[in-house]
């Protein structure tokens, strides 16, 4: 496990609406669907040229970081985008809750490619989130990927869900969720005590990926199982 899928105590933003007056949960969704929208941020192959790389104060007065290779800001090094090649895995930022598609939109836009995690970003919250940056956080990540039409944090996930009596319940599509920390999406067991399992996630340090869990772990450092309540079996 890398250092920066260790830092699991991150938060995810305050509840922002996507559409205003539209209740979240609006549509069901499949266990399959949720995995294929992961995958799609996971995937994704873009671009970067020196504009989409920035370390400062943009013109609102919030400090950015971009998770870029050669900064030292993200970590760890090899899940860090680089300049003016190819990246998989669409970049964190605080706050950011972009599509790939939108994520795009920025990058050709010439804006800052991801805004890492800081202790001052948690403790400003929403005035924390730079205009100038696309990506997406942890708790965004999870909104898209079960299609949500409302902002939730990882303080605010479980009003959309129910929480599982056990971990060994998980099934694919189900979160990890640590409230005012970070949040995962459960993939599949590895082992058959289920005592180890593969999550995405957007990493607070990096980007979109997969990653592997000691599950029992996170429980005793705060993770709560939780499944959203329009999820569907395919």
């Amino acid at each position: 496990m890398t250092s920066a899928q260790t830092r699991h105590f991150l938060p995810g933003l305050l509840a922002i609406a996507f559409i205003a007056g539209q209740p979240a949960g609006a549509e069901t969704i499949t266990r399959s669907e949720t995995l294929r929208i992961a995958e799609s941020y996971i995937n994704h192959r873009w671009p970067s040229t020196v504009r989409n790389q920035f370390h400062g104060r943009d013109s609102a007065g919030v400090e950015v970081h971009t998770p870029d290779r050669d900064s030292g800001r993200g970590s760890p090094s090899q899940d860090c985008w680089r300049v003016n090649a190819e990246n998989i895995g669409v970049a964190y930022k605080w706050g950011g809750v972009d599509t790939p598609a939108s994520f795009d939109s920025g990058i050709r836009a010439g804006k800052a490619a991801g805004d890492v995690y800081t202790l001052e970003k948690r403790r400003r919250g929403k005035a924390g989130v730079s205009n100038a940056a696309v990506g997406v956080d942890c708790s965004g990540f999870i909104c898209r990927c079960w299609k949500l039409d409302t902002r939730y944090s990882t303080a605010t996930l479980a009003s959309a869900c129910h929480k599982l009596s056990s971990i060994k319940e998980l099934r694919p599509g189900d979160i990890l969720n640590q409230p005012h920390g970070h949040v995962v999406l459960f993939v599949k067991w590895i082992d058959q005590a289920r005592g180890r399992a593969a999550f995405y996630e957007s990493s607070p340090f990096s980007k979109t990926l997969a990653s592997e869990r000691n599950v029992k772990e996170m429980v005793a450092s705060g993770y709560v199982p939780l499944r959203y309540r329009q999820i569907r079996d395919d």
